[in-house]
């Protein structure tokens, strides 16, 4: 029997609810596709048509989480008022507060999926994809309204920001702190160390600075050294051709 689109989109949740919660009581390892599907509420077989592992399953969770925050973003009525960093800062705790029920789960399974090797790690770009598209739209959009100016190497901020994620995450995960303080305090400084960087203007400016001394410089002494090989060839060539008529 055909089933919609929303009513499969509802098994995915199902599997992956599920998933979390066996993970949560019984540990990953212990856990077996079956039981995912009838805690779903689905046949055995049924489940594969949604995730091929139960590893698969570990990354549906996490690229939901991304959607999720996204969502929860879109609710905040002035949030398009905010500057880069409060919108990034509300992007980091809009996926803690996720996480935080699955405390247990995400210790489990984060480093598994986070420091993953291929072929898992194809998985894991398409969360990393989803997530700095994510970051791109706010860059893009404080751009528009001059907060700050393009960076030229806007790929690399966002791997960096990426990474950053990844770090908050695991010192969330060993924050003993009372209602995870010093996770909140951590991620606020460092986003504001970054946001002042970023605003500044400096990567574009060190860029341009280099940009100069490379062309003045360094093209220069290329060139230069261009024409004394030159003249060098031109008086071998001279030499051999003495040489040859002797």
């Amino acid at each position: 029997m055909k089933i919609s689109a929303e009513q499969k989109e509802e098994n995915r949740r199902k599997i992956i609810r599920a998933a979390v919660d066996l993970i949560m009581d019984k540990g990953f390892k212990a856990a077996t596709m079956r039981e995912v599907a009838r805690k779903a509420g689905l046949g055995d077989a049924t489940i594969y048509n949604y995730f091929p592992t139960k590893e698969s399953i570990l990354y549906g969770y996490y690229f939901d989480a991304l959607e999720t925050a996204v969502e929860s973003l879109k609710k905040i009525d002035d949030f398009s008022q905010y500057n880069l960093k409060e919108q990034l800062q509300s992007l980091f705790e809009a996926l803690l507060e996720h996480f935080l029920p699955d405390r247990e789960f995400v210790a489990e399974s984060f480093p598994a999926v986070f420091f993953s090797l291929a072929p898992a790690g194809k998985r894991l770009r398409s969360i990393q994809d989803r997530f700095i598209r994510i970051v791109d739209d706010m860059f893009q959009a404080a751009v528009e309204v001059e907060e700050i100016s393009e960076q030229v190497f806007e790929e690399l901020v966002y791997h960096v920001i990426w990474d950053f994620f990844v770090g908050a995450v695991l010192y969330w995960l060993r924050d003993d702190s009372d209602r995870f303080e010093n996770t909140t305090l951590f991620i606020d400084k460092s986003l504001d160390l970054g946001y002042t960087v970023v605003r500044s203007g400096v990567v574009n400016k060190a860029v341009d600075i280099a940009s100069f001394l490379f062309k003045n410089h360094v093209l220069n002494r290329m060139d230069i050294f261009r024409s004394r090989l030159e003249t060098f060839n031109r008086i071998k060539r001279e030499f051999m051709a003495g040489e040859t008529k002797g």
